[in-house]
C-alpha cells in the first residue's frame, strides 16, 4: 500500500494538538516529492518560516517573499525602510500572526501579517552589528523576543502593543560564537554555538545554564525546541543531537554537516550541506530526498495546512514537499 501512512498514536498527537499548532502531525508519506518552486527573485534566501497566512521567506537586500497559496509574491524588494540590509533570519509569533525578521547592519523589524504592516525596530540599545538569528515566543502584541549578533551578544525584548522594552545585553555562549537561538511558548530557550555548546533559559532569556554538550566535537549550526523543554541541535559531521529534560541521544545522519533542522512534538526535518533531507518520525531518522540544487540550503520549514514543507536557499531556490 502507498500514500500517507500514519501510527495510530500520530493521529492522536494530530487530532489532540490540532486546534493549537499551526504544524502538522508526524505522518511518513511515501509518495512525496520535492518540487523547484518559481519565486520572483534571484536573491539569496536565508531563511524560511509559516505564519497564520502562509509561509514567508527572507534574504538578500531585505527581500521578504510571501506564498499565496501555490505562487510566490514579493512583499518587501528592499527590507525594513527600504534601506536593502539583508535579513538573516526570521521567527513567528505562537500565533503566527507577526513575523519578526532581522539581519545586516542591525535591521530588526517587525510584519504584521493579518494587516499588512511593517514596523521597524533597527539598531535596538543602538546594536548596529548583524542580527545573525531571532526567535520569538507568545501571542502577537505581548510576544517575547531574543535576537543573537555577530558579536556573539543575546539581546531579549517584551512587545507591548507597539512598544519593546529591551532588557540587558548578554553573552551565553562559551566564549565562541553563538550560532542559533530558538524559544518556546513556555518560555524555554535554547542557543548553541561553534564549540559544542548548548544553553537553556528556563525563564525566557533572563539566565542561562550550559546543559551540554562536553565531547560533542561539533560546530553546532541549528537548535529546534519543543514547549516541553525538548530540544534537538545539530551541525558538522553529520550528527543530531535530541535531549528529553534529562539525558542527550545521538544520531549520525549522514557525513555532510547539518546546515539547517525544524521540529515540532511529532516529527523533524534536518538539511545537509549536500541537499541531503532527512526526517524523524516515531521510527526515528530516516533519509527522505536528495535535491540537487546547485545552490547552497539555508533554512526548512515544517508544513501547515496553509502551506507544504519548505526548503530554501541561495539563488532564490524554494524546493517544496508535493504529494
Amino acid at each position: 500500500m502507498t500514500g500517507r501512512r500514519c501510527s495510530r498514536r500520530a493521529v492522536l498527537a494530530a487530532v489532540g494538538t490540532a486546534a493549537g499548532s499551526l504544524s502538522l502531525a508526524g505522518c511518513v508519506d511515501t509518495d512525496s516529492e520535492w518540487i523547484a518552486a518559481d519565486v520572483p527573485t534571484d536573491a539569496a534566501l536565508y531563511d524560511v518560516v509559516q505564519t497564520a497566512t502562509g509561509a514567508y521567506a527572507v534574504g538578500e537586500d531585505g527581500v521578504v517573499l510571501a506564498r499565496d497559496g501555490s505562487d510566490w509574491t514579493v512583499r518587501l524588494e528592499r527590507g525594513l525602510s527600504d534601506a536593502g540590509d539583508g535579513l538573516r533570519s526570521a521567527a513567528v509569533t505562537s500565533n503566527g500572526q507577526a513575523l519578526w525578521v532581522a539581519g545586516d547592519s542591525g535591521a530588526l523589524g517587525l510584519y504584521d501579517v493579518v494587516a499588512d504592516r511593517v514596523v521597524d525596530y533597527s539598531a535596538p540599545k543602538e546594536k548596529t552589528t548583524s542580527w545573525t538569528a531571532i526567535a520569538a515566543a507568545g501571542l502577537a502584541g505581548d510576544e517575547r523576543l531574543t535576537a543573537i549578533n555577530s558579536s556573539g551578544e543575546l539581546l531579549r525584548g517584551r512587545r507591548d502593543g507597539t512598544e519593546i522594552v529591551w532588557g540587558d545585553v548578554s553573552e551565553p555562549g562559551s566564549g565562541s560564537s553563538v550560532t542559533d537561538i530558538d524559544l518556546t511558548p513556555l518560555a524555554y530557550g535554547y542557543v548553541v554555538d561553534t564549540d559544542g555548546g548548548v544553553f537553556e533559559s528556563r525563564d525566557g532569556g533572563v539566565s542561562w545554564s550550559h546543559i551540554g554538550l562536553e565531547g560533542a566535537g561539533v560546530d553546532f549550526a541549528a537548535v529546534a525546541a519543543t514547549d516541553s523543554g525538548h530540544v534537538s541541535v545539530a551541525g558538522g559531521n553529520g550528527i543530531v543531537y535530541t535531549y528529553n529534560g534529562v539525558d542527550w541521544s545521538r544520531t549520525t545522519l549522514g557525513e555532510q554537516p547539518i546546515v539547517t533542522l525544524a521540529r515540532n512534538r511529532d516529527t523533524a526535518l534536518a538539511v545537509s550541506s549536500a541537499g541531503v533531507i532527512y526526517e524523524r518520525s516515531f521510527d526515528g531518522w530516516t533519509e527522505l530526498a536528495r535535491l540537487h540544487p546547485g545552490n547552497e540550503l539555508r533554512s526548512v520549514a515544517l508544513g501547515t495546512v496553509r502551506s507544504p514543507q519548505l526548503v530554501v536557499g541561495e539563488s532564490g531556490t524554494v524546493f517544496e514537499r508535493r504529494y
